[in-house]
């Protein structure tokens, strides 16, 4: 039977090191051992476990590419590289299911789209709850780590936010206005991406919800509560609204 393959890290750091190629080694054997093929892996860098799925560019590709004649199955390691929320994971297996695909976690050994069977269930379950716990415990570890540091006088911040940066403010703004004249996400995203604009990760790929990120930061910070849409059909001009790329 041929597969796809669901790789993800949740952080920068840890894209170039051995998280990916432990995923790949681990589905591998698993995939070997049922005699299934890998016929195509989709990796997802630096994206939370707590992310929906929608806003999940890899996992979003490879669900619109599932079915017909391409695989109908995917195999993650394990079910924490799905989510590492217990919401977001059922919500995600449940739209799997929704649409008659099959997930299977290659460390269990299991199905874990599998309802048929209440034992079943609740070993997902309980997975997807350690998995929550981990990383919440994780956070708290980190934040004394930081205030420890901080009571010291160390430096313990993370990198300055994407406003803070040479032009990030004025693209900042740019997003804000072409959401508010009527302009998707996607659109915005497209626009960046086709103009090379520097993303928060560095690179000049947009996805939309890097898009709706930044407009909702920008929203907060400077208190716009309640923000009111222009007419939609002002979307057309936006080539016109963001500024050459300064960064």
């Amino acid at each position: 039977m041929k597969v796809f393959a669901y790789l993800r890290v949740s952080g920068k750091g840890q894209i170039d090191g051995d998280g990916f190629d432990r995923q790949r080694a681990a589905i591998t054997k698993f995939c070997e051992a049922k005699g299934w093929i890998v016929v195509r892996w989709f990796s997802e860098p630096a994206v939370s476990g707590t992310t929906d799925h929608d806003d999940r560019p890899a996992l979003s590709e490879m669900l619109s590419l599932m079915g017909g004649t391409q695989p109908t199955t995917f195999v993650v390691e394990c079910a924490d590289r799905l989510a590492r929320d217990l919401v977001v994971s059922e919500l995600l297996i449940a739209e799997v299911k929704k649409r008659n695909f099959v997930v299977w976690s290659a460390a269990g050994e299991l199905d874990l789209t599998n309802c048929s069977d209440p034992t079943r269930v609740l070993i997902r379950q309980l997975m997807g709850a350690l998995a929550q716990w981990d990383k919440s415990n994780l956070v708290r570890k980190l934040r004394a780590a930081r205030d420890r540091k901080r009571a010291a006088g160390q430096p313990c911040e993370g990198p300055k936010p994407y406003e803070e940066k040479p032009g990030g403010l004025d693209i900042c703004r740019s997003v804000f206005e072409m959401r508010e004249r009527g302009a998707t996400y996607q659109e915005i995203a497209d626009w960046l991406t086709h103009n090379k604009v520097k993303s928060p990760a560095g690179t000049h790929y947009w996805h939309k919800s890097t898009a709706h990120a930044i407009y909702v930061r920008y929203a907060r910070r400077f208190g716009v509560v309640e923000p009111l849409r222009v007419n939609p059909a002002l979307a057309h001009e936006i080539g016109h609204v963001l500024p050459e790329p300064t960064v």
